[in-house]
């Protein structure tokens, strides 16, 4: 069963990205996991445009982002957890990639603020394409969360990227003595269907498979005496993870990054994205 070993936490010296580095310290030291802290110097781009200032200001930047590294350090000596600090200079989203390749890691930390959507520098505008483009799980830590593995919510649809989030949440829930809530959501456009009966007939139909799949998920973990809920409801699934995250209390939300209809050429499932940027829940994103 897969297993965090080995933490990249991604850091650009804010509150935001210091909270989600914290919440990686507090993982890796309940898993015994080695933390590499990272940060990306942004050479190019406004950089370049100013050539003759370009040697003092990367010098200064370069200063700045050491100071960073060990101010995480420091942080993670008090914690008593293995770190490794990583500086490179580049596109930030391509340097994250690279590193997670070449370390092997098994898990990218990154902060998300607020509800406007993930955060700015390192994770600004490449936090999408990192999540998506990443060969293992990402963990998404909202602004001020405090990460706590005592109840899970594992939203489920049959696809293999459910499957997959399942054998996540199983690993979880063991390692942390958490319970789960599975979450089935019955979606429906209701301007393709022209009569009332072909809509109540497809509803009935959709929850039947639910009901299905949410009982399957079940028994795996009655096989491994986790306690866990089965949930299927009707809604916009986006909203109803969210909806649903809130009323349960759930600390984690755990998905895959795509869905059963969602487009493979897409780095990021949209109901993913949704709920990673209108939740207020720590999210692991789960790849495959």
């Amino acid at each position: 069963m897969k297993t965090y070993c080995k933490i990249l936490a991604c850091i650009d010296g804010s509150e935001v990205s210091f909270n989600a580095y914290k919440n990686a310290l507090w993982l890796a030291k309940s898993l015994n996991a080695e933390v590499l802290v990272m940060t990306v110097l942004p050479v190019g781009q406004a950089l370049s445009s100013a050539l003759s200032l370009f040697i003092g200001m990367k010098d200064t930047l370069r200063k700045g982002a050491e100071k960073i590294l060990k101010e995480a350090s420091f942080m993670a000596e008090e914690e008593g957890v293995k770190v490794k600090e990583i500086l490179e200079e580049g596109e930030p989203f391509q340097r994250i990639i690279d590193t997670a390749y070449a370390e092997e890691v098994d898990l990218i930390v990154l902060g998300k603020t607020g509800k406007s959507g993930l955060a700015k520098g390192i994770l600004g505008s490449t936090a999408t394409r990192t999540i998506g483009s990443s060969p293992v799980d990402c963990l998404v830590i909202p602004k001020e969360a405090t990460l706590r593995i005592r109840k899970l919510l594992l939203p489920v649809d049959g696809s293999p990227y459910s499957e997959r989030a399942n054998e996540r949440a199983l690993f979880l829930a063991k390692a942390f003595k958490a319970s789960v809530s599975i979450l089935f959501v019955v979606e429906l456009l209701f301007e393709l269907y022209e009569t009332p009966a072909e809509l109540v007939n497809l509803i009935e139909t959709l929850r039947n498979e639910g009901e299905e799949i949410v009982r399957k998920m079940r028994l795996k973990f009655k096989e491994e005496n986790i306690p866990s809920e089965a949930f299927v409801v009707q809604g916009n699934i986006a909203e109803q993870i969210i909806e649903f995250s809130n009323k349960e209390e759930a600390d984690l939300i755990v998905m895959g990054s795509h869905g059963k209809t969602g487009l493979k050429r897409l780095l990021l499932g949209s109901v993913t994205e949704k709920v990673i940027n209108f939740g207020n829940k720590p999210v692991l994103v789960v790849k495959i």
